[in-house]
C-alpha cells in the first residue's frame, strides 16, 4: 500500500493514506470565483506523480522537468515486497532515483541512488515477480498502468487498454500475465506478426516494388530460368567447339582477294568466249567464200574477152586470193590465242576457287581470338543472368513456402491457445466470477456482465462487457469492474502493487446510485481482500454516504484539495 506522497515544494499538500478506501476530495468553496475550476486542483496530477515515482518516463516535455517543478523533488513511501521503502525523484536528475529501505521499527536500513532502469527492474521483481526481459515480454510499466489509469493516456476508453494507442501484442502479453495465462503464446503470436509483416513487405516489393528484380512469381521464374539455362548451355557448347585461328584476319583478307580475282577471271573468260565465238564465225565465212572469175562471167554471158583483158584479170584474181588467205591465217591465229587464254584463265580460276574453298573451310571451322573472347564475355553475362534468375526463383519459392508456413503456424497457435484456455479453466474461474459478481452488484436490475477470453487466429481476445442499460457511464463501469477484478486476483496471490488508484474521470457520466455502489464495492473488497483503494473525487459529485449507511467523510483524507486561490491545489501553486 501507499503510505505517503510528499514533496519539498513549499506549499505542496502532502497526502497520507491508510488501508482500505481513501478518497482524495476536491472541494468547491464559497469563495471560488466563476473562473476557478477543480480541473486544476491536482487530482489527476496525483496519479502522474505516482507514475513518475514508479519508473515512468520523464522526457523533456514532462511537467516534472518544467518550471517551477523541475527544481523540486517528489517522494512516496509505500510497501514493496513486504518492506517499507521510500522513493524520491527530482526533475534535475530524472534518470536517477533515491531508494530508502526501512526496518520494521521505522529506522533506515539502507539508502542508495540508482538509475530509473534499475528501479523499474526492482519494481518488476518486487511487485509482480517479473524477472524475464527481452522482446515482447511482460513489463512492469505496462502492468502497473492497469492499477492506476490515466485519463490523459485514454486509459478509460476500454477495459483492456490502459493507453489508447496500446499495441495488440502489449495488451495480449501483459493481460495474459495479469490474468494467469500462458505468456509465451501471445509472445509467439507477436513474433509471427513480425515475420508476417516482413513477408508482406517482400510480397508487395515483389509485385513491382523496390524488390521487383529480386523476388517474383515462382511459376513465371521457373519458365524464364529454363529458357535462360538452355541458351547458356548452347552458347557454352559453341565456345567449347570453337577453334582459334591465329592468322584469322590474314586468311579472311586472302579469301576476299581470291574472290575478287576469281570474279575478274570469270568476267575475262566470258568476254573471251564471246570473242572466240565471233572469230570462229568469221573464219567459217572466209573459208566458205569462193571468188568468181571474170572469164567465167563472160563465158556465162557468151562473150569472148580479148587476151589483154584476161592477163589483167589474172593479176587481180591472184591479189584477191592472197587477201583471203591472210584473213584465214589471222583468224586462225586469233582463235588459237583466245583458246589458249581461255584454257589458262579457266585453269587459274579453278585453282583460285579451290584455294578460296580451303580458306572458307578454315574460317568456318573457327574464328579469331577476338571473336572467342566476345563469345566468352557473352557466356559470362548469361551465366550472371542465369544465376540472378535462379536466386530470384529460390527467393520466390522461399517466400511462397514461408507464407504457407506462417498460415499453418497461425492455425497451430490458435489451436494451442484453445487448448491452453481449456486447461486453465481452474485459473480463470475466479477471474470470471469476480467480474460477474461486481457487475451484478452495480446493476442488480440488469443482466450480469461478463469477462470473456476467446482464442482467435490473432491471439487471445479479452473483453469485459456489461449489457448496456440507461447509464451513460456503462463503459467506465466496465473499466471499474475489470480493474477491481485484477487487484483482487493479485491480492489473493499475496503479490501485486497492493493498491488500486482511480481518477475522478472514471465516474464521469455515472449516475449517483452507481457511483455510491462503486465506492462501497471498492471499500468492501479493499477490506476483505486486503488492498488499498484510492479514489479522487469532486465534492459536488460525491454521495454523502454509502448504500450501507456509512458516511463518505469516514474515507476522505484530511488534506483536502480546493479550487480556491493560487495555493488550493495539490502543488500549492498554479502553473
Amino acid at each position: 500500500m501507499i503510505h505517503e506522497v510528499t514533496s519539498n515544494l513549499p506549499k505542496f499538500k502532502s497526502l497520507r493514506f491508510t488501508q482500505g478506501l481513501n478518497i482524495v476530495l476536491a472541494d468547491r468553496t464559497d469563495k471560488s470565483a466563476q473562473t476557478d475550476t477543480r480541473n486544476g486542483s491536482g487530482k489527476s496530477s496525483l496519479i502522474e506523480i505516482l507514475h513518475y515515482l514508479l519508473g515512468g518516463k520523464a522526457d523533456t516535455k514532462s511537467m516534472f522537468r518544467q518550471p517551477p517543478l523541475d527544481a523540486h523533488w517528489f517522494a512516496m513511501v509505500f510497501d514493496l515486497a513486504g518492506r517499507r521503502v521510500r522513493v524520491q525523484r527530482d526533475g534535475a536528475t530524472p534518470g536517477k532515483v533515491t531508494v530508502t529501505t526501512f526496518t520494521e521499527d521505522g529506522a533506515i536500513e539502507d539508502e542508495e541512488t540508482i538509475s530509473n532502469e534499475q528501479w523499474k527492474r526492482r519494481l518488476a521483481a518486487g511487485v509482480f515477480g517479473l524477472t524475464e526481459e527481452g522482446d515482447w515480454a511482460p513489463s512492469f510499466r505496462s502492468c502497473i498502468s492497469y492499477f492506476m489509469r490515466r485519463q490523459s493516456a485514454g486509459g478509460f476508453q476500454t477495459p483492456t487498454k490502459h493507453f489508447s494507442q496500446q499495441m495488440t501484442w502489449d495488451t495480449q502479453v501483459n493481460l495474459s500475465f495479469l490474468l494467469g495465462l500462458d505468456v509465451e503464446l501471445p509472445r509467439a503470436w507477436q513474433r509471427l506478426r513480425e515475420r508476417e509483416r516482413q513477408m508482406d513487405t517482400l510480397r508487395k516489393a515483389a509485385q513491382g516494388g523496390a524488390l521487383g528484380d529480386i523476388v517474383g512469381n515462382s511459376g513465371e521464374l521457373a519458365s524464364e530460368l529454363a529458357g535462360a539455362e538452355d541458351e547458356l548451355n548452347r552458347l557454352t557448347a559453341s565456345v567449347a567447339d570453337f577453334t582459334v585461328i591465329p592468322t584469322y584476319t590474314a586468311v579472311e583478307a586472302e579469301v576476299t582477294r581470291l574472290s575478287q580475282r576469281i570474279r575478274a577471271l570469270n568476267n575475262q573468260i566470258i568476254s573471251d568466249r564471246e570473242y572466240l565465238a565471233q572469230l570462229e564465225n568469221n573464219l567459217d565465212e572466209v573459208q566458205t567464200t569462193r571468188p568468181t572469175g571474170l572469164a567465167e562471167l563472160y563465158a556465162a554471158a557468151e562473150v569472148q574477152l580479148p587476151e589483154v583483158a584476161l592477163a589483167a584479170y589474172h593479176d587481180v584474181q591472184a591479189f584477191h586470193d592472197s587477201i583471203i588467205t591472210n584473213r584465214r591465217q589471222y583468224l586462225a591465229a586469233e582463235i588459237r590465242r583466245i583458246t589458249t587464254d581461255l584454257t589458262t584463265n579457266t585453269t587459274e580460276r579453278d585453282r583460285l576457287a579451290e584455294q578460296r574453298s580451303d580458306g572458307l573451310r578454315l574460317l568456318a571451322s573457327g574464328g579469331a581470338a577476338e571473336t572467342l573472347l566476345e563469345l566468352q564475355r557473352d557466356v559470362a553475362k548469361r551465366q550472371v543472368r542465369v544465376e540472378q534468375l535462379r536466386q530470384r526463383y529460390e527467393n520466390a519459392v522461399a517466400l511462397e513456402s514461408q507464407q504457407g508456413e506462417l498460415r499453418l503456424e497461425r492455425q497451430t497457435l490458435a489451436a494451442n491457445l484453445t487448448r491452453d484456455l481449456a486447461e486453465r479453466q481452474y485459473v480463470l474461474r475466479p477471474v470470471f466470477i469476480i467480474f460477474e459478481r461486481l457487475s451484478q452488484r452495480l446493476y442488480a436490475d440488469q443482466q450480469h456482465g461478463r469477462l470473456v477470453i476467446n482464442a482467435t487466429d490473432n491471439g487471445p481476445e479479452i473483453s469485459a462487457t456489461i449489457p448496456r442499460g440507461r447509464s451513460k457511464g456503462i463503459t467506465n463501469m466496465q473499466v471499474y469492474c475489470f480493474d477491481l477484478d485484477l487487484i483482487t486476483l493479485w491480492s489473493r496471490k499475496g503479490l501485486g502493487p497492493g493498491f488500486l488508484v482511480h481518477d475522478s474521470h472514471l465516474f464521469d457520466g455515472v449516475d449517483e446510485r452507481q457511483r455510491a455502489s462503486a465506492l462501497q464495492l471498492g471499500a468492501e473488497y479493499a477490506e476483505t481482500e486486503g488492498f488499498q483503494y484510492i479514489v479522487t473525487l469532486n465534492s459536488d459529485e460525491t454521495p454523502k454516504e454509502l448504500p450501507d449507511g456509512r458516511s463518505i467523510e469516514d474515507f476522505v483524507l484530511p488534506e483536502r484539495l480546493t479550487d480556491h486561490g493560487e495555493d488550493g491545489g495539490l502543488f500549492g501553486l498554479r502553473f
